[in-house]
């Protein structure tokens, strides 16, 4: 995860940056001997540029942390895609589900109704409304949100499709 305290100074260097270059402006146009003194030695584009080259040092070492985090985050999603898909085949194949059952099943995890369900698998709706009640009553839940919570219960409390009493 980023830090916000790093931006934040990224955010002041150029801010930093911004200031010099308006107070050298400034101290020019009033003609303030010591600002074109330093002005002749360069001092303020020095310090422009270190104060540049260090927001860029560290807004590239945050996007480098920002790189690490996203794929720590990919990975987790992989890994509970991972475990979804064995839970999802675990619960279909103690269920004894045909495989457009299986597919059938996933549409309605999916939100699918029977219209896009007939549509996606070139079906009739009442042949995909015969295929899901026949997963509930393979399953012996009621409906779809008993079904989706089964998984979800699954998730969440770390049950296991063994352990549970259906």
């Amino acid at each position: 995860m980023p830090s916000k305290s790093r931006l934040t100074i990224i955010f002041f260097a150029a801010l930093f940056c911004a200031c010099i270059m308006l107070f050298e402006d400034i101290g020019e146009a009033m003609g303030v001997a010591w600002i074109d003194e330093w002005d002749e030695i360069h001092v303020w584009e020095v310090l422009i540029m270190l104060s540049l080259f260090g927001a860029i040092i560290m807004l590239g070492l945050e996007i480098l942390k920002m790189r690490r985090y996203q794929d720590t985050l990919e990975d987790k999603v992989a890994r509970a895609s991972g475990a979804f898909e064995e839970l999802l085949n675990a619960y279909f194949d103690k269920w004894a589900f045909s495989t457009a059952e299986r597919e059938i099943t996933r549409l309605l995890i999916k939100g699918c109704s029977t219209a896009e369900m007939a549509e996606i698998r070139n079906a009739k709706e009442g042949t995909i409304k015969a295929q899901t009640s026949s997963i509930y009553k393979k399953s012996g839940y009621a409906g779809k949100a008993q079904l989706l919570s089964a998984f979800l219960e699954d998730l969440t409390d770390g049950g296991s499709v063994a352990s549970s009493s259906r």
